[in-house]
């Protein structure tokens, strides 16, 4: 699942989306959308709205650090 299909499958436009991340403006979301690298809470944010279906660890390599550290 991208960022994009849980957006649309919530119904929510790119600004709604945005605020429910906590980011302030939809020109961020867009960009997260197309690649970009989300902050660690953005992407914990993520995480959470898809139940799990989009992995922080995916999207912000210092999560991504933190859960290998932890596995080890």
């Amino acid at each position: 699942m991208t960022i994009a299909e849980l957006r649309k499958e919530k119904g929510l436009s790119l600004e709604a989306f945005a605020a429910e991340v906590g980011l302030k403006s939809k020109g961020q979301m867009y960009l997260i959308e197309k690649g970009a690298r989300p902050s660690v809470a953005v992407a914990l944010r993520i995480e959470r709205l898809s139940d799990g279906r989009i992995l922080a660890a995916d999207l912000n390599a210092t999560v991504a650090l933190v859960e290998e550290a932890r596995a080890s």
